[in-house]
């Protein structure tokens, strides 16, 4: 039976799909769709993702509907626990992508109520995804998500910063190994949180040592800059997900 199957959370911005050349001025689109389920229902509800969603994901991407797409789940932060993101060349792209989904995706009517019953907690974001580096593979591993809310007025100033300073520190620590990924999100369509990025490494040990080498690399060289960027920040927030690429 042909319908929607809605489990799907974002976050995303696949990380390692993304290699390319170091353009800090780049973009494209990535939604995430966050939703939560009880502990107890998660292993069932990542099973029918990965049983009927990853499949059909996938061969959109390889016949270029999509750029990728991803799957996240919680480890440290709020209670959206079952999150999976998408990246289109645009807008347009993704709802294109998203109405073949609505229409074309085969699952029995009987397990799409059963897991719908058991999403207790839904939101979706649109982004656009600029900044962004990576080493060309798509693994398993950490993923933060740093979430600020930045007035409109100051968010220019805080992207270009982050653009001129943050990139170029980000992109050769991707270059030595040290993160696979990283890149902005910038707010679209969604809530209040405008102004984010995300950094992507192997497990949390890995994160902890480039997120120390970060924040002290940019401090004792761009003093100023560091400032800036947090005296601009009204509020923030951050999760830590992990990205589950199962084994082949």
């Amino acid at each position: 039976m042909k319908k929607l199957l809605v489990l799907a959370l974002l976050l995303l911005f696949t990380t390692g799909t993304f290699a390319q050349d170091a353009d800090p001025n780049a973009s494209n689109t990535v939604v995430v769709i966050s939703n939560s389920t009880k502990l107890s229902d998660q292993a069932d509800v990542f099973s029918v993702f990965d049983q009927y969603e990853r499949p059909f994901w996938n061969s959109l991407v390889s016949q270029g509907d999509l750029l990728g797409f991803g799957h996240m789940s919680h480890s440290w932060g709020d209670e959206y626990n079952h999150n999976v993101y998408f990246v289109a060349e645009d807008k347009s792209a993704f709802f294109d992508a998203w109405d073949r989904y609505s229409t074309e995706l085969d699952v029995p009517e009987d397990v799409l109520n059963e897991t719908q019953r058991k999403i207790l907690k839904h939101k979706d974001n649109i982004y656009i995804h600029t900044a962004f580096y990576g080493n060309g593979e798509l693994t398993s591993g950490t993923v933060m998500l740093n979430q600020n809310r930045v007035s409109f007025a100051d968010q220019g100033t805080w992207v270009s910063l982050f653009r001129e300073y943050a990139f170029p520190i980000l992109k050769e620590m991707v270059d030595e190994g040290k993160l696979n990924s990283f890149g902005l999100l910038l707010h679209e369509w969604g809530d209040e949180w405008n102004t984010n990025y995300y950094f992507q490494a192997d497990d949390e040990l890995q994160f902890h040592e480039a997120w120390s080498e970060y924040i002290s690399t940019l401090s004792s060289e761009h003093p100023d800059v560091i400032e800036q960027l947090v005296d601009m920040t009204m509020a923030h927030k951050d999760n830590l997900l992990y990205e589950r690429v199962p084994q082949q």
